[in-house]
């Protein structure tokens, strides 16, 4: 079964960065999602997106571009885009 990737650019918009809230909420859309999600800065090695510990050690702070990635099979290429959308909402 063959994965695809859909990639978003995001914007730190939190003035204190981002703490605690906003990333438990990105990890708990990840999980009712069950789709792989990773996050980085752009060159950066990515961080699961299900882990809330590893969102917060990124240390992202305001105004920082990060690069969220989903991975799907063909048969969830809708939900990978109201995931991407979901979590783009956030920042």
């Amino acid at each position: 079964m063959q994965t695809s990737r859909l990639e978003s650019n995001v914007t730190v918009g939190q003035p204190d960065g981002w703490h605690a809230r906003p990333a438990t909420e990105f990890a708990r859309i990840v999980g009712e999602f069950g789709l792989g999600v990773t996050i980085a800065r752009p060159g950066e090695t990515p961080v699961r997106g299900d882990s809330v510990l590893s969102l917060l050690t990124m240390g992202a702070c305001f105004g920082e571009q990060l690069v969220i990635a989903v991975e799907y099979t063909d048969e969830r290429a809708a939900e990978a885009q109201q995931l991407l959308q979901a979590l783009h909402e956030l920042f």
